[in-house]
């Protein structure tokens, strides 16, 4: 199975270079860039997840780069990892909580977001991908924080 993985978020600038939009397969023990640099201390923390993800106890995960919790906190990259077949949704579902962490969530971005995590987790990620693009259509615009 192979898995994808990219930023989510970053908070400051990344040290290595990631920015959005860069992408790694991660094709059983093989990392490839798509799009963007390698940074191994970032790829050091995915093992876990990774794992995880190809057996299947989980489609997408989130983690931060562990240099990142040392000296240079305030330069922070969160990646999201899903399994390749549910790269859009887990993208896509990354890009509500974010919304929803900011403090944007409404009671039916909520009720999209739940009907999201309910159709994942019987695996229809076609469905559930229309279901958060739902959510993020009714989360608040960013300037009414």
């Amino acid at each position: 199975m192979n898995i994808r993985a990219g930023p989510s978020r970053i908070f400051g600038k990344c040290p290595a270079g990631h920015r959005i939009g860069d992408e790694l397969l991660i094709d059983g023990t093989i990392i490839r860039a798509v799009r963007g640099p390698l940074c191994y201390v970032a790829i050091s923390a995915f093992t876990d997840q990774v794992t995880q993800i190809q057996r299947c106890e989980r489609v997408t995960s989130h983690l931060s780069c562990p240099s990142c919790f040392a000296d240079c906190r305030e330069n922070r990259v969160v990646f999201v990892l899903s399994s390749e077949d549910a790269w859009k949704l887990s993208r896509k579902y990354s890009e509500y909580n974010w919304g929803r962490i900011d403090g944007r969530a409404t009671k039916t971005s909520e009720h999209y977001c739940d009907l999201c995590w309910r159709l994942t987790q019987a695996g229809k990620h076609v469905e559930a991908e229309r279901a958060v693009k739902q959510a993020i259509k009714y989360l608040k615009p960013a300037s009414q924080n």
